[in-house]
């Protein structure tokens, strides 16, 4: 997390006011620090015009995630404004200290006041700002702004994302489409189609030899089952040395590829073992659901964690059942992965088979109309799954990686929102977090409570 750092004071104040409110400063940018947050420009405090533009251009070396505007006393709006115009397009932290406690009185030096002489100005210019209030102490404004620095930080990470699809919605899946243009302007990620074809042409590079060492290192302490072949290992294997290659060619920050009418048809085998290991790198997604990868990498920036995405298999009455057919990396499992041969409906090939933790998690899903994005978002507990499977399996049926997601009496009215056949989870509460994301990216949020 990098801030760049400028503070401003009023002309008015004698030189020894100007020299208390200094360390007051100083305290504010030592509690940025002790929260993790870096400082990568500093300038200030501006007090007359003439410090403007010096502050502006220190500034502008710096590189940031966000502004941080602090203001421990009053200052003359004209100073704040003109210095931050400069950063109009940047996240600006607003930060208002608060009142100096003197043996048991209150020594007031009006932050709030400069806070509210310039907020609805900045807002009518277009300024993208955060409000803080409170001293370096506060706990409050400590956990505010670290929050508001972690969103910030997302927001720059998802601008630099890449996302690598091999395909185009497959099955026609209208969740699945997107519009290229106002994703990129409203959310950040570019997305790039890399043709099924082409990572065929790489996997065929694949020396045996390095294929079958590769086998050796991932699959010997998994649970393969006797009806796994090696020429389907050695074949899934191909295909996802070929795609971490490609992933590090064209700098993926995510991938998804088409199941269904993908490589089963071109390659005879499902790409759940590459999707699974390569979710060992990157957040992954089938059938190439470019707002569901989207929605992980929002996740992931946010939460630290690698998010895992499930679908909808069931409504009951307090909860609803998801899983995943084959497809789940490792870290999303409490045990030993097992390797089962995918023999579902007229699909072949490998899948993934494991139990998944449970606790409490918190599930989004990103869609849009039009140019507009909408993220949508439960928290909810999730427990182990009664015994299930899908229909159409032509051997033993398996049960998926799967959870049941307790909602009580909000599921009836979460379903009425939902916004795809694919959510994605993290464990935790990350709510407020999400919150902040959009709030930073100026989209729609919408939490079922």
């Amino acid at each position: 997390m990098r801030t760049g750092f400028v503070s401003f004071i009023a002309p008015a104040y004698t030189k020894d006011t100007v020299e208390l409110l200094k360390k007051v400063v100083e305290a504010a940018r030592n509690t940025m620090a002790s929260i993790g947050i870096k400082e990568t420009a500093e300038a200030g405090p501006v007090i007359e015009l003439s410090d403007v533009d010096p502050a502006a251009s220190a500034l502008k070396r710096g590189d940031f995630d966000f502004l941080t505007a602090l203001l421990p006393s009053w200052a003359e709006p004209p100073m704040i404004v003109n210095t931050l115009i400069n950063f109009r397009n940047r996240p600006i932290l607003l930060w208002a200290l608060s009142s100096l406690d003197e043996k048991g009185v209150l020594i007031a030096p009006a932050g709030a006041a400069a806070m509210s002489a310039v907020m609805q100005p900045l807002k009518t210019m277009g300024f993208n700002i955060k409000v803080v209030f409170g001293n370096p102490d506060s706990g409050n404004a400590q956990n505010e702004i670290a929050k508001f620095a972690k969103a910030c930080e997302a927001a720059r990470k998802l601008s630099q994302s890449r996302v690598g699809i091999f395909g185009y919605a497959d099955m026609g899946s209208y969740t699945a489409g997107f519009d290229q243009t106002s994703l990129r302007s409203k959310v950040g990620p570019e997305v790039e189609d890399y043709e099924v074809h082409r990572l065929l042409l790489k996997a065929e590079e694949m020396p045996d030899e390095e294929a079958d060492r590769f086998v050796k290192e991932q699959f010997g302490s998994w649970d393969v089952d006797k009806q796994v072949a090696r020429e389907d290992l050695q074949k899934a294997t191909k295909i996802f040395l070929a795609l971490k290659k490609i992933i590090d060619e064209r700098r993926f920050s995510a991938v998804s590829m088409k199941c269904v009418y993908g490589l089963p048809i071109y390659h005879g085998i499902t790409p759940c073992i590459p999707l699974a290991l390569a979710g060992a790198e990157v957040p992954v997604v089938c059938e190439c659901d470019v707002l569901g990868l989207v929605t992980e990498l929002m996740l992931d920036y946010i939460s630290g964690q690698r998010s895992v995405y499930l679908e909808f298999y069931d409504i009951l009455e307090d909860r609803v059942l998801m899983g995943v057919c084959g497809m789940i990396p490792q870290q999303a499992l409490e045990n030993t992965p097992r390797l089962y041969k995918y023999a579902w409906g007229k699909l072949t090939g490998l899948m993934t088979v494991g139990s998944m933790r449970t606790g409490k998690v918190t599930l989004a899903r990103l869609a849009s109309v039009g140019d507009q994005y909408k993220l949508h978002v439960v928290v909810a507990e999730a427990e182990k799954p009664r015994v299930w499977h899908e229909i159409g399996w032509q051997l033993e049926a398996p049960v998926y990686p799967s959870l049941e997601i307790v909602l009580g009496n909000r599921t009836r009215e979460f379903m009425g929102k939902i916004l795809a056949q694919h959510y994605h989870i993290i464990y935790g509460d990350y709510s407020k977090e999400l919150t902040e994301l959009c709030r930073v990216l100026g989209i729609e949020i919408e939490i079922t409570y």
